[in-house]
């Protein structure tokens, strides 16, 4: 049976979360590391501007690897597993890694891109509200999610 919408949501703010701590701890870890390499002295532009590009793009390619590795290894991110739902193929198999891959990029990658990215992957993800509860990433990759349990 196809998992709820709410379900969903509420899976991907938990994901979100999870998400939003490892890259604040990997910032901070980054900052640190600075420090210590450079002494405190102040970074050049160049340096800058590759921190603001890991910035932007940063997001997106957490999202990408951590919804990808988590797909591939158990069919669910954490999120899900919490939830008690999971993705599969269609016909209810596991899902391939390149179903994962496409899946996980289709619907992480745009999000890099400032407040338009997640506006894309929200406008895409309203698609599960229909009948089929299955999002265009979704479509696109031949998945859908169901109930793990029961």
């Amino acid at each position: 049976m196809p998992a709820s919408f709410g379900r969903r949501l509420s899976a991907r703010l938990i994901d979100y979360v999870l998400a939003l701590i490892a890259a604040t701890l990997f910032f901070i870890l980054m900052a640190v590391v600075i420090v210590l390499l450079t002494g405190g002295a102040e970074t050049s532009d160049a340096q800058g501007e590759v921190w603001a590009w890991l910035f932007f793009f940063g997001w997106g390619l957490l999202l990408f690897f951590y919804d990808w590795l988590f797909l591939v290894t158990w069919g669910a991110t954490l999120g899900k597993l919490v939830l008690g739902i999971k993705v599969t193929r269609e016909d209810g198999g596991r899902l391939t890694q390149g179903q994962a891959l496409g899946r996980s990029a289709f619907f992480c990658l745009p999000q890099s891109l400032p407040c338009l990215g997640h506006l894309l992957s929200l406008m895409e993800s309203m698609a599960a509200l229909g009948e089929e509860r299955r999002a265009v990433h979704d479509r696109a990759s031949g998945t859908v999610v169901v109930h793990a349990r029961g």
